[in-house]
């Protein structure tokens, strides 16, 4: 059976438009590149746009002096995150020597989390430090440097 000269027809205008479309825009975007530049026209005002993103606070007064100085909960936070770190450590080292600084560690992390008192974290993040130190001097690539100057820097800090 034939097809009728109407559906072929609609078919033919479909599947030869969108190439011819493209050849027009194909020719358009050749005579661009070779045409010589002209000024741009200006263009033609367009929907206004997006709200502006609301402005971030205000920043405090430096009276243009950089201050360097974090507050004491911040700092007592470094240290908590410094003690996690060398008590990982210990636990890591699976020393029976080590595991009462471990535990008073663990303690003092417990208890900053629960009444944000940071002086036993001060005493035994202290020790630790002395610990790693001397673990770091026998066994220098058991302990990395970077935790030993994280816990001294966040105990000087607080």
């Amino acid at each position: 059976m034939a097809k009728s000269t109407k559906t072929t027809k609609a078919t033919a205008a479909k599947t030869t438009k969108p190439a011819a479309a493209k050849t027009t825009a194909a020719k358009a975007a050749l005579k661009a590149k070779a045409a010589p530049k002209a000024k741009a026209a200006p263009k033609a005002k367009t929907a206004p746009k997006a709200a502006p993103k609301a402005k971030a606070a205000p920043k405090a007064k430096t009276n243009g002096k950089a201050t360097a100085k974090i507050s004491a909960a911040d700092a007592a936070e470094k240290l908590a995150k410094s003690c996690q770190e060398a008590s990982a450590k210990f636990e890591k080292m699976n020393d029976a020597k080590y595991t009462e600084i471990k535990e008073k560690l663990d303690w003092c992390i417990g208890s900053y989390g629960y009444d944000k008192n940071p002086a036993g974290l001060k005493e035994f993040g202290a020790k630790a430090a002395g610990l790693l130190k001397a673990v770091k001097k026998d066994k220098p690539r058991q302990v990395s440097q970077k935790l030993i100057d994280d816990l001294e820097k966040s105990i000087a800090s607080l």
